[in-house]
């Protein structure tokens, strides 16, 4: 690095410094954790298609380069894949709102004077989380739900003082995952509880579960789209002080289950469901919601609504000073910008669907249509229901006589995504498959998935 560069601020005393200070000796060490198989040891070099020589493609050779690779693009599958990004259904009104002028920015509006729009989007957002989870606050936005159980089990920490944290394994395997990251290092105390026929073992949990614990966290419906017993979640966490952390992958099933009916303190998850495309898996949108009784401890921004000078309503971002006005050791969360963009997708929504249509939409098109696609797959030989006597949402497991990863290959070849094959995260759990079906997911596609299996069964994978 260079000293006399005036447009960087850091020079090579203060890089050493630094590096010094987190005990590493140069900038390539913080990428040890990188397994060198990922890495690509080179400079990027696409190819010219037309030169055929080693050279980087000009901007129009790029440009058609990519049009011609999104056209082998096929959206004409039918999707019953879901396991924590769903296929569903996004009214045109939402993408022509969101792309709005003055919408469409993801800042963060500092200047209520200016961005009085924004800001309401925002609140009517907050409004509406809070009436689906049943609580008093909501933020604007975190960046999306693994991250959201992190910050909901932080800042159940902070209100209580506690640091022990308890999981289910029943939580989406990739969001633990991110939670372990996250609380691998620092004086933190994780235990994650096993699973019994599909759910949280209870038992376990009271086994577990004492003074010194913070929160305990439960994903309902969870990973294998399964309703988790909340209200006896909420008995024994209530029982010791802790904090009841709902995490909710599936949001739209807040049309029908309102976590606060069971007992929930904080209710936290992805909220990719309202309004946000699936997007290769993002960007989508974390979002958190607690009783007002814990809002100091919210991360993240918070909407509120006030009055100017004149004494007419206005909105502005209330409680900065938790977040960037504020040392970075008693800051609430590390999140600097945040996902208002999508959040202004899922009030697009919401707004347009509104209760009843939302509340039909989870029910007929979701959860019934779901267990229309159970009885039916789980009356073909082999494909036995995995969890018996379990209420669920839009997703369920069965038995697999094939290998599910043989068999997904196969339904690709008729235009059908299959499900999750589960032995990928759990071990035990090998030839089994989670099918989702959404309200893009109708009967005639069920009945041709199950005729399908049918035929496979009889004439084999080959």
């Amino acid at each position: 690095m260079k000293d006399n560069v005036p447009y960087i601020a850091t020079t090579k005393k203060d890089l050493s410094e630094m590096l010094l200070e987190i005990g590493v000796k140069e900038i390539d060490d913080l990428y040890e954790v990188i397994p060198q198989k990922l890495r690509l040891n080179r400079d990027l070099i696409l190819p010219s298609p037309l030169k055929k020589v080693d050279l980087p493609l000009s901007e129009i050779e790029l440009s058609g380069y990519m049009q011609e690779i999104s056209a082998k693009n096929k959206s004409n599958y039918t999707y019953f894949l879901g396991a924590g990004c769903y296929n569903h259904f996004i009214p045109s009104i939402v993408d022509l709102f969101l792309k709005l002028p003055k919408f469409y920015t993801p800042y963060t509006p500092y200047k209520p004077e200016t961005n009085q729009g924004t800001l309401q989007a925002m609140y009517e957002y907050q409004t509406m989380m809070c009436r689906l989870t049943g609580l008093e606050v909501s933020n604007a936005s975190l960046y999306d739900g693994s991250t959201a159980m992190v910050e909901a089990a932080k800042m159940a920490s902070r209100l209580t003082g506690r640091n022990e944290i308890i999981i289910s394994k029943s939580i989406h395997p990739e969001y633990r995952h991110v939670f372990n990251t996250y609380f691998k290092y620092g004086d933190w105390d994780i235990k994650e509880v096993g699973i019994s026929n599909g759910k949280t073992n209870l038992k376990e949990l009271e086994q577990n579960i004492s003074e010194q614990t913070a929160a305990v966290i439960i994903q309902s419906p969870n990973f294998f789209g399964i309703l988790e017993s909340m209200d006896h979640v909420a008995d024994i966490v209530h029982k010791h002080t802790s904090l009841y952390i709902n995490l909710v992958v599936e949001t739209l099933s807040l049309a029908l289950i309102k976590p606060t009916d069971f007992g929930a303190d904080i209710v936290a998850g992805e909220a990719q469901s309202f309004g946000n495309h699936m997007s290769f898996g993002g960007p989508h949108l974390g979002f958190i919601n607690c009783y007002s009784k814990h809002k100091s401890k919210l991360p993240g921004r918070v909407v509120t609504k006030t009055e100017d000078i004149n004494g007419k309503t206005a909105y502005m971002l209330w409680g900065a000073a938790r977040e960037q006005h504020i040392s970075r050791n008693r800051a609430t969360s590390n999140i600097c910008s945040n996902h208002a963009l999508n959040a202004l997708a899922a009030s697009i929504y919401l707004s347009w669907y509104g209760n009843k249509g939302l509340e039909e939409l989870a029910d007929i098109f979701n959860m019934q249509m779901a267990h229309y696609a159970y009885e039916k797959i789980s009356k073909i030989h082999g494909y036995k229901a995995t969890f018996t006597e379990n209420k669920f949402f839009n997703e369920f497991v069965v038995n697999c006589p094939h290998d599910v990863i043989t068999l997904n290959k196969k339904l690709l070849e008729h235009s059908i995504v299959g499900g999750l094959d589960l032995g990928r995260f759990y071990p035990e759990y090998k030839n089994k498959i989670l099918f989702c079906v959404t309200e893009k997911t109708n009967q005639n596609d069920i009945d041709k998935l199950a005729d399908i299996l049918e035929y496979l069964n009889k004439n084999g994978l080959k």
